[in-house]
C-alpha cells in the first residue's frame, strides 16, 4: 500500500512545471519576441538574439542595448481517466486539472556592439516555470489511493502541489568578420530548484505518513556551454547555426516529511538528475522586400543523451525520452517607420511515449501560432506585445488521458544607445 501510493503521487514529478517547452525540459519561450513570432533562430536584428542566436548579435548595429519582458501565461492542464475505467471511489472526479496562472516569468537582457565585436549578458527562465496545484489531486495519486481500500477517502479528499524553476544567465563574445560571418560562444548558470507536497487530512493517511503531507524540495546549480556560427552570403540571406551543450543538472533532496516517502529514500541528502539537454538550433533569414523579413527555424533536443529523472528514479527505473524536435516559420512586415507586425507558425513533436510522461504536467506533441507587434515611439525605443496559442494534442498515458491548453501573452521594451 505505501508504495503505490507514493510512486503514483511522485514518479510523475520528472521534469517540474514547463508552461511552455519543445524539448522535454528545454523552454524555447525565452523572450516576448518569440510569442510574437516563434520563428527567432535568425535574428540579427533585435538584443533577443542572445538567447536564439548568440552570433547574431555581431549584426546588431552599433550601441549598447537594454532589453527586458516579461509573459503571463494562462493555462489549463488536465488529465483524466479513460470511459467507464473509473475507480468506483471516484467516480464523480472524471477530470483533475490545475488552472495557476504564471503572472511573472522575466528576462532581461544586454549586448555592447562595437565595429566587428559584440559582448553580451542575458537572465531568464531555461526550464520549469512556476507552479502547478491540483486541489483534488490527480488520476494517478486518486487511483492509486482508491485502490487500496483503507484510503478510498483519501482518494476524494488530497491535493498535490508541484513546482519547478530554472533560472539562468548567460555571458558571451561575438566576433564578425568582414559583415560576411560571425562566431560566438557563450557561458551559462543555472540555479534550479524543486518542490513537491501531497496532501490529506484522512484520519488513516495521517496515522500511516506520521502527518498530513508527503513533501519534498530540492535544488541543484549547473553550468553549460554555448556556440554559434552566422554566416551571410549576401546581405540580404542569414544562415545561423547554434548549439547549446548538456547541462548536468544533480538535484539534492532536503525537507522531506512523510513515513511514506522516507521509506522510499526520499529523505534529505538523496539525489537525482533532472538535467537540461543539448540542443541543436538552426535557422535562415530572408529579406524579401525592405518592409518584408521572413524565416525558418529548426531545433532538436537530444533529449535521450540527458538524464530526465525523478527523485525515485533510484528505486522504480529512469525514465527513456525520445529527442524531440521543433520547425517553425515566420514573417515580420515593416507596416512604417514605427510600427511592425508579426505572424508565426510552429509544430513540436516531443518524443514522448505511453509509458513516459508527465502526468501533472504533460509532454505532449502541439501547434503554436504567434502574432504581435513592434512599436517605436521615438527613436532608438521599442515596445513590443506578443501573443501566442498552443494547440496541443492529447495522448494516453497509463490510466490517464493527459491534455492542456495555454494562451500566453508578452510585453517588452528595448533601448537602444547609440554609443
Amino acid at each position: 500500500m505505501k508504495r503505490s501510493i507514493i510512486v503514483a503521487a511522485l514518479v510523475a514529478a520528472v521534469v517540474g512545471t514547463a508552461a511552455f517547452a519543445n524539448g522535454v525540459e528545454n523552454k524555447t519561450n525565452m523572450n516576448p519576441g518569440y510569442l510574437r513570432n516563434p520563428s527567432r533562430n535568425a535574428e540579427t536584428k533585435r538584443p533577443e538574439a542572445v538567447f536564439y542566436n548568440i552570433a547574431g548579435t555581431g549584426f546588431l548595429e552599433d550601441g549598447l542595448y537594454f532589453d527586458a519582458g516579461n509573459q503571463f501565461v494562462f493555462k489549463k492542464y488536465t488529465n483524466s481517466f479513460p470511459k467507464n475505467a473509473l475507480p468506483p471511489a471516484i467516480v464523480d472526479e472524471k477530470d483533475f486539472s490545475d488552472t495557476t496562472t504564471v503572472w511573472l516569468y522575466p528576462n532581461a537582457d544586454i549586448v555592447y556592439k562595437r565595429g566587428p565585436f559584440a559582448v553580451f549578458g542575458n537572465f531568464g527562465i531555461y526550464a520549469g516555470g512556476g507552479k502547478l496545484s491540483y486541489k483534488d489531486g490527480t488520476t494517478v495519486t486518486a487511483g492509486a489511493l482508491a485502490r487500496n481500500p483503507p484510503l478510498i477517502a483519501a482518494a476524494q479528499n488530497h491535493s498535490v502541489e508541484l513546482s519547478s524553476m530554472t533560472y539562468g544567465e548567460q555571458v558571451g563574445f561575438t566576433y564578425c568578420l568582414k559583415n560576411f560571418i560571425s562566431f560566438s560562444g557563450a557561458l551559462r548558470l543555472l540555479q534550479a530548484t524543486q518542490s513537491m507536497e501531497l496532501k490529506s487530512d484522512n484520519a488513516v493517511f495521517v496515522g500511516v505518513n506520521g502527518g498530513n503531507k508527503v513533501s519534498y524540495d530540492a535544488s541543484a546549480f549547473g553550468v553549460g556551454g554555448v556556440f554559434g556560427i552566422d554566416v551571410r552570403p549576401f546581405p540580404a540571406l542569414t544562415l545561423s547555426t547554434q548549439f547549446q551543450l548538456h547541462s548536468d543538472m544533480k538535484y539534492e533532496v532536503k525537507n522531506a516529511k512523510g513515513n511514506i516517502g522516507a521509506g522510499l529514500g526520499i529523505a534529505d541528502g538523496e539525489t537525482f538528475h533532472t538535467d537540461l539537454p543539448a540542443v541543436l538550433n538552426m535557422g535562415a533569414g530572408y529579406q524579401v522586400l525592405k518592409p518584408l523579413y521572413v524565416s525558418a527555424s529548426f531545433n532538436y533536443y537530444f533529449n535521450s543523451f540527458a538524464q530526465l529523472n525523478s527523485v525515485l528514479s533510484k528505486k522504480f527505473g529512469k525514465s527513456d525520452y525520445s529527442d524531440s524536435w521543433e520547425l517553425a516559420a515566420g514573417a515580420d512586415y515593416d507596416i512604417n517607420d514605427k510600427v511592425t507586425a508579426s505572424l508565426g507558425l510552429s509544430y513540436g513533436n516531443q518524443g514522448t511515449k505511453k509509458t513516459v510522461n508527465n502526468a501533472f504536467s504533460p509532454v505532449l506533441d502541439n501547434i503554436a501560432i504567434g502574432t504581435g507587434v513592434e512599436y517605436r515611439p521615438i527613436d532608438n525605443l521599442t515596445l513590443t506585445l506578443g501573443l501566442l496559442y498552443i494547440q496541443y494534442f492529447k495522448q494516453d498515458y497509463g490510466a490517464s488521458e493527459l491534455n492542456k491548453q495555454i494562451f500566453m501573452t508578452s510585453i517588452g521594451a528595448t533601448y537602444r544607445l547609440p554609443i
